[in-house]
């Protein structure tokens, strides 16, 4: 009776060895798949990553030189449209000193640029004896009061504010003081401010 139990005990173990042994060799296997399954995906997910990354890159950078191109092409149009109304008042180049009244050099300077690329000649710029104008005005100075009042009305300065002060000394057709008031003037506005007067 012991020999049965005991012989019955010892196949009882042997079986569980067994059992053990047919688990442990399944296993790497199902590991070694799954190990493998981790790394496709690993990779998949990699290459996926890398082309969305790539995709992002080349859509920044066409978006970045779309608006550089578009910065670029919208402030040469507003410098054209800002000189462009300024008309040359007759066929020989008028000669302009442009004087800074308001204490504005820049100012100054803007308004020379403006009548240069219209075709005007300033000959000079310069600070107005360091007195500062409330309004800006014109001088005729070579005795042709027409042309000094059609640039008067270019400019947005009021017919009241052109005088006659002939100098031929100063060899020049016109002398433009401009005062505190220069934001003011057409030459200072945008085209949609011009617009609204």
């Amino acid at each position: 009776m012991e020999c049965c139990q005991f012989s019955r005990f010892f196949f009882c173990q042997a079986g569980m060895k067994q059992t053990k042994h047919s688990d442990t060799t399944a296993r790497p296997d199902v590991e070694s798949s799954a190990s493998s399954e981790r790394v496709r995906t690993n990779y998949r997910m990699t290459s996926l990553r890398g082309k969305i990354m790539k995709g992002t890159l080349t859509v920044l950078s066409v978006a970045l030189f779309i608006t550089i191109y578009v910065l670029a092409n919208k402030k040469s149009h507003m410098r054209s449209e800002e000189i462009e109304y300024i008309p040359v008042v007759n066929n020989r180049s008028l000669e302009v000193e442009v004087l800074d009244g308001a204490g504005s050099m820049r100012a100054a300077q803007q308004l020379t640029n403006i009548l240069r690329a219209q075709g005007y000649d300033v000959v000079e710029m310069k600070k107005n004896n360091g007195e500062i104008e409330e309004r800006t005005f014109l001088f005729d100075r070579s005795g042709n009061l027409d042309a000094a009042r059609k640039l008067a009305t270019v400019l947005g300065v009021p017919q009241d504010k052109v005088f006659q002060k002939i100098d031929r000394t100063l060899y020049l057709d016109i002398t433009v003081v401009l005062g505190k008031d220069f934001p003011r003037l057409k030459a200072f506005q945008s085209p949609i401010e011009r617009n609204r007067h």
